[in-house]
């Protein structure tokens, strides 16, 4: 069976997605505000990510229709945030290219370990294949950080080569939410919504899967 510290791997390791300014305020670890080191330009397009998701794939998450965009911010290099919100529900997409995802995925693994002095032996394990699996993560390539993805998704319970993830994450202290992510062809794409009474079953999974690979070929014609 997988180890607790393992299922919290790619999780932590993917709250490493939020790098842009400008986030929502919500309690959610990975929709938290977060500076970035990158200052925006002007030749980029700030509101490239809200391309990701049209009005349909919206409301197919949300049971209705989620038009407010109230935050959205890119980066120079392809990295983009869009998030619509109203008072039922939130939902926001990241995209980024898979190397620079890579590069917080140490430090993570690092502060996994702290955590993990007094877990099991399989904890201990697995973070061990972890930490040998990132060495070197600052220099990865997209392609690498890709199949780094699939890997760490592994470690953390997921079916071989499963190059997508769902997780349930907090939003608040009361609600929940999902938080589904992919990685293919170099880019690094995440979806995160909530609704009141969120449950992950198998016809949300579908529903997110499908959406978000809706959402990643956009990432991947857009280049």
């Amino acid at each position: 069976m997988t180890s607790s510290v393992a299922r919290r791997l790619v999780p932590a390791a993917l709250a490493g997605l939020v790098l842009l300014a400008g986030c929502s305020g919500s309690d959610d670890g990975e929709g938290t505000k977060a500076k970035s080191s990158e200052a925006p330009t002007a030749d980029v397009d700030e509101s490239a990510a809200c391309k990701l998701l049209t009005a349909a794939d919206r409301k197919k998450l949300a049971g209705s229709a989620v038009d407010i965009v109230v935050t959205s911010d890119a980066r120079e290099g392809g990295s983009s945030q869009c998030r619509w919100q109203t008072p039922e529900a939130l939902i926001q997409v990241t995209t980024l290219p898979a190397k620079r995802w890579a590069t917080s995925l140490p430090d993570v693994v690092a502060q996994l370990e702290k955590s993990a002095d007094q877990g099991s032996a399989a904890d201990r394990k697995d973070l061990a294949r972890a930490k040998k699996l990132l060495a070197g993560a600052d220099s990865f390539t997209d392609d690498e950080a890709c199949k780094a993805f699939v890997t760490l998704a592994e470690i953390g319970g997921a079916k071989k080569g499963s190059t997508t993830t769902i997780t349930p994450v907090p939003i608040t202290e009361t609600d929940i939410g999902l938080s589904a992510q992919t990685c293919t062809e170099g880019h690094l794409t995440s979806i995160i919504y909530s609704v009141p009474g969120l449950k992950k079953t198998a016809k949300v999974e579908r529903t997110v899967t499908a959406v978000l690979a809706s959402a990643q070929k956009r990432v991947v014609a857009a280049g």
